[in-house]
């Protein structure tokens, strides 16, 4: 029985997620700049062409991977603005999010993804434009508000708030890696994360 467009589609999706998935690993191991198009298709159990029939070049799959882990990071702070409680309280949330995903391989390699895209010279222009263009959103810049608030409330030390988004996020970025070399690495509780902002009573 021929399949309908539906199926088409859901069989698309799919085999694009599995393209995806086998790229995170071969970036996550050999750098977007050494990685083959031949390496990914060998990852993910698929013919050389049929890898091309779903993305034109590595370069695509890679600004694909970096698009996918900044909406990721952009849509917790989001979803966690829009929780009930206090800016602190709300943080809290948001770093449970977070640290519980670690415990998904997927969830640490993006982080790995977003890293290189932030310190390789090489990057394609399209993700210098994900990452530093117009309509560029950092996860620095989204959590701003909720530090502010949170100062002006009372429960978040009174330092710098851009030097307290930089200070989470390298947190979370060196748990993402440690998990990496370690998977068997233990995570910390959000609490331990929150004495960053916590004002002592």
């Amino acid at each position: 029985m021929p399949r309908n467009e539906e199926q088409n589609q859901e069989l698309r999706d799919a085999r694009k997620e599995q393209i995806l998935q086998a790229a995170l690993l071969v970036f996550a191991r050999r750098g977007m700049v050494a990685a083959k198009i031949s390496d990914i298709a060998k990852e993910a159990g698929l013919s050389h062409g049929l890898v091309y029939h779903y993305f034109t070049s590595k370069e695509e799959i890679f600004s694909t991977l970096v698009r996918t882990a900044a909406n990721n990071s952009v849509g917790v702070i989001q979803q966690a603005s829009e929780q009930i409680g206090t800016p602190l309280e709300k943080l809290h949330w948001m770093s449970e999010q977070i640290l519980n995903g670690l415990s998904d391989e997927r969830n640490t390699l993006l982080f790995l993804i977003m890293i290189q895209a932030s310190t390789s010279d090489a990057i394609p222009d399209e993700v210098k434009e994900i990452l530093t263009g117009v309509e560029a959103v950092s996860p620095v810049t989204c959590i701003l508000p909720l530090i502010i608030e949170g100062q002006e409330f009372g429960e978040i030390i009174s330092a710098d708030p851009v030097s307290l988004a930089i200070a989470y996020y390298a947190f979370i970025q060196g748990l993402a890696v440690n998990k990496i070399q370690w998977p068997e690495c233990p995570i910390p509780n959000a609490k331990l994360i929150m004495k960053i902002f916590e004002k002592d009573n």
